[in-house]
């Protein structure tokens, strides 16, 4: 395996998911990937930012927080950063074919009931569309 992408939000828990990608990755000497995805689909505003705006300011700190991920948990391990719009799930597939992953690290929050319908599972839906592996990281 050369290429390990690791997907992450900018929840709690990326922070694990992305040090246990970064074990795996630097234990089987590969190159990293993370990739955020923002969905816009559902942003509203009240009236003081634009559609537009609002999705340029989400972004952005994503981003933020993406880089900020990479300085505490890579340090000056060379790792590259994606950040994409649109469904998560079918986000971290296009990016895992495109970018040529052998495997990817994501998270799951372990929901069930209620949360799990209304939600869904991103990590449940990237499994079931995924041609590659995928080591999934408990989070609770």
């Amino acid at each position: 395996m050369k290429r390990i992408l690791i997907a992450v939000d900018n929840g709690p828990t990326a922070e694990k998911v992305a040090t246990a990608g970064y074990e795996f990755g630097k234990a089987m000497q590969a190159e990293i990937a993370l990739v955020s995805v923002v969905d816009t689909a559902f942003m509203a505003t009240d009236g003081g930012l634009t559609p537009a705006e609002l999705t340029e300011l989400v972004k952005n700190n994503s981003r933020e927080d993406q880089q900020q991920l990479i300085r505490k948990i890579f340090g000056d391990f060379k790792v590259q950063a994606f950040l994409e719009d649109g469904k998560a799930f079918e986000a971290i597939l296009k990016v895992a074919k495109e970018w040529k992953a052998d495997i990817l690290v994501m998270g799951t929050h372990g929901r069930t009931g209620i949360a799990h319908a209304l939600m869904g599972s991103v990590a449940e839906k990237v499994l079931q569309h995924s041609e590659k592996p995928i080591y999934i990281i408990p989070t609770k």
